[in-house]
C-alpha cells in the first residue's frame, strides 16, 4: 500500500491539473480535512495505494469544478468518474475492495455500524460551531458545550475497545478525525475545555478517553499524522482570514507531539469549563 501527496502543496488556480495514471485512485483533498481524513485511514487500513492531490480552497483551480459541482472536497476520482461526500466515498471503497473488512458481514451489525457513526456526527457538527467560533469568538462557549454533551453520547456508545468492538471499524474510523482535530483545538488557550493528555477526560470519559489513546496508535493513522503545533499555526492563518494550507511544509515534522508550543499557556482544567455550562450537574 502506497499513499503519496499528503504532505503535497496545494495547487491553486492558474495551475494545472497533474495527469492521472490509469487505474490510479486519486483523492482531492486539504491538508487539514477532516472529512478527507476518514478516506485516507480507509485506504490506509484497506491497504489500497492513494494518490493526494491537495486544493486551495480560498483560490481553487478552475478545472476542479469539473471534478466537484460545487467545488468542495474530499472528491475521489477513478478513470474520469468521481465520487463525492466522505462517508459515500468510504463506503464505495469498503465495496470495491474486500481486503480487510471495516464492516461487518452480518447485516444487523452492518446496520449498526451506521447508525452508531451517523449518532456520532453530533461530534462533526459541534467541531464546526468550534471553527466558527475562531473568526466569532461569542459562539465559543456554545461550541464547546455542544461538544461536551456529544462526547457524553459517544462515551454512551463505546461498549467496548471501539465502537466496532474489539478492533477499529466504520464507525471508529468516520468519527477519529473529528475528535482528533478537537484534539488539537485543545491545545490553544481558551479552547481548552478538555485536557490534552488524557483527551478528552479520563474524569468524566474514561472510555472515549481510551478510545482515542487506542485509536491514536494503529498503524492506519500514522500515513496522515500531521504535528499539533502545525495545526495551531493553521488556525492563526485561518482566524486571520488567510489559511496558510501549505504551512510547516519545509519544515514539518511526521510525529505527533503531545505537547503545546511553550509559548501557549497551559490549559485549564476540564472542570473550569464545565461548572460554566448549564446542562452539567
Amino acid at each position: 500500500m502506497v499513499i503519496t501527496g499528503i504532505h503535497s502543496k496545494v495547487l491553486k488556480k492558474g495551475d494545472p491539473c497533474p495527469p492521472l495514471v490509469a487505474g490510479q485512485i486519486r483523492l482531492y483533498t486539504m491538508r487539514f480535512c477532516p472529512w478527507a481524513k476518514r478516506v485516507i485511514i480507509t485506504c490506509a487500513k484497506k491497504g489500497i495505494d492513494l494518490e493526494v492531490v491537495n486544493v486551495n480552497l480560498m483560490d481553487k483551480p478552475e478545472w476542479y469544478f469539473q471534478k466537484h459541482y460545487a467545488g468542495k472536497v474530499p472528491c475521489l476520482e477513478v478513470d474520469g468518474k468521481y465520487v463525492t461526500e466522505s462517508w459515500v466515498i468510504v463506503q464505495y471503497l469498503e465495496d470495491r475492495f474486500a481486503k480487510n473488512p471495516i464492516l461487518p458481514s452480518d447485516p444487523f451489525e452492518r446496520a449498526n455500524q451506521r447508525v452508531i457513526a451517523e449518532r456520532n456526527v453530533a461530534i462533526s457538527t459541534a467541531f464546526h460551531s468550534i471553527m466558527a467560533s475562531f473568526k466569532d469568538d461569542s459562539v465559543l462557549e456554545e461550541g464547546l458545550e455542544k461538544m461536551a454533551v456529544a462526547f457524553e453520547d459517544a462515551e454512551k456508545l463505546l461498549n467496548a475497545d471501539y465502537f466496532a468492538g474489539s478492533e477499529p471499524g466504520y464507525a471508529d474510523y468516520l468519527t477519529f478525525a473529528f475528535v482528533e482535530k478537537m484534539w488539537w483545538c485543545a491545545h490553544i488557550d481558551g479552547y481548552k475545555a478538555f485536557e490534552v493528555e488524557k483527551f478528552p477526560c479520563e474524569k468524566r470519559y474514561p472510555k472515549l478517553t481510551k478510545w482515542f489513546a487506542l485509536m491514536l496508535a494503529k498503524p492506519e493513522f500514522k500515513e496522515s499524522q500531521i504535528d499539533v503545533n502545525t495545526f495551531v499555526r493553521f488556525l492563526s492563518s485561518f482566524k486571520a482570514g488567510n489559511p496558510d494550507y501549505d504551512i510547516d511544509l519545509s519544515t514539518r515534522h511526521l510525529q505527533f507531539s503531545h505537547q503545546p508550543e511553550s509559548n501557549l499557556p497551559q490549559h485549564r482544567t476540564p472542570e473550569t469549563f464545565f461548572s460554566k455550562t448549564s446542562h452539567m450537574p
